[in-house]
């Protein structure tokens, strides 16, 4: 359970982001601000599906199945969020066209997010995972 709520710590930290202001026709500007979103949507999506991805038996079904279902939901908006980033990155730093796509990436994103589960509500919700998780020391490091 501790590998499981390990996993999840850079994805909290997706909660805590808040995207800043910035000038639209400022292209070293918005590109500051997307390379600093995707700097913490990248890890904290692919640590997530990859952390929870490599984990071996679970302790219970129900944890087993809470694991299959954050990844399921998750590993399609990592794999948006890497190809994104990747796009942005290979493009030139003054690249207006690059800056703007990476906007709509993110405006899709921050939409495919909204749709999904929250992964950290099985946790206070299903009583068993509950137990296993008030015993494991990441998961203590996670929002309630």
């Amino acid at each position: 359970m501790d590998g499981f709520c390990g996993s999840l710590i850079d994805f909290a930290k997706i909660g805590d982001f808040t995207m800043p202001d910035f000038e639209q026709n400022d292209v070293a500007s918005a590109r500051k601000v997307m390379d600093d979103a995707f700097g913490v949507f990248a890890p904290g999506f692919d640590n997530a599906v990859t952390g929870l991805g490599k984990l071996g038996q679970a302790p219970s079904a129900e944890a087993d199945a809470a694991r299959k279902s954050i990844v399921d939901a998750l590993t399609p908006i990592r794999d948006e969020v890497l190809a994104a980033k990747a796009a942005l990155d290979a493009a030139p730093k003054d690249d207006k066209n690059a800056v703007v796509a990476a906007g709509a990436a993110f405006r899709r994103i921050g939409s495919h997010m909204n749709d999904m589960p929250d992964p950290f509500q099985q946790l206070e919700t299903n009583v068993s995972l509950k137990t296993l998780a008030a015993q494991a020391p990441n998961c203590g490091k996670l929002p309630s």
